[in-house]
């Protein structure tokens, strides 16, 4: 009698083990996923190359009929994998989650198995090289961590010192001691870093106007925007991407 509870029927998983064996064929080990992982924890190289090797279909799978299809399903499997690796290192979750989403765009643009290959590549070297940075610099205390995050899904809006201190359960006082402690920064000086840093991949990486990059920001005018990073930078938005545009981007437009 046939199992109806699944939307798969059991006999295919069984019939699919079956295949393996009389094929000759086995999964990576959960040994060698655990040792690759280990690597990107401690920001380590070797799990770039531990990566390459793994990310083959002959040791991964087969999870479509399709071969280039089949690479980047395995991609996204083996990216999402490592992003949960990352962020228990101390990276900030929405930085992480970011580079993941456009490394996944990419694979999904990909005509040819060796790009996706290379974006497999690159990312976890991306991976790891954020991993040794934190390690580098110390990881910061989980309050300090979860004000990261609000800050970096929430740095279009107004943010106080009292928002902060309601999302990590802390006195604004105290927490402001411990971010200074951990970061280096005031909040309010991490906050404004970090829309500045915004503001010049926006200005060098899109066409918005300034106005749009301005209020997409939580500037609350152009002109108090173009102060504010002049202040920051010592020139304008506008000279800023005049110096430094993407030429690619330019080019492609």
């Amino acid at each position: 009698m046939k199992n109806t509870d699944y939307l798969i029927d059991p006999d295919e998983v069984a019939n699919l083990i079956h295949h393996n064996v009389e094929s000759g064929f086995s999964h990576t080990t959960y040994r060698e996923e655990l040792e690759r992982f280990a690597y990107l924890e401690n920001g380590d190289d070797r799990a770039v190359e531990s990566s390459v090797k793994l990310m083959n279909a002959d040791v991964q799978g087969r999870l479509s009929e399709d071969p280039l299809r089949n690479y980047k399903y395995l991609f996204i499997v083996n990216t999402g994998l490592a992003t949960r690796v990352v962020i228990e290192a101390g990276v900030t979750q929405e930085l992480v989650y970011s580079i993941s989403d456009v490394y996944i765009r990419k694979a999904d643009e990909a005509t040819t198995i060796d790009e996706v290959k290379e974006l497999n590549r690159e990312i976890w070297k991306r991976f790891v090289r954020l991993v040794r940075d934190i390690r580098k610099r110390g990881s910061y205390s989980k309050p300090v961590q979860e004000c990261i995050n609000y800050i970096t899904s929430h740095f279009n809006t107004k943010i106080t010192l009292n928002d902060l201190a309601g999302a990590t359960g802390l006195t604004p006082n105290y927490l402001a001691s411990v971010f200074k402690r951990d970061t280096g920064m005031t909040v309010g000086e991490y906050l404004l870093n970090f829309r500045i840093d915004s503001a010049k991949a926006l200005l060098t990486k899109t066409d918005y106007s300034y106005l749009q990059i301005a209020l997409s920001l939580g500037f609350c005018t152009q002109s108090y925007f173009t102060q504010v990073f002049r202040e920051q930078t010592g020139i304008t938005p506008k000279e800023y991407r005049l110096r430094y545009v993407d030429k690619t981007f330019s080019d492609i437009n």
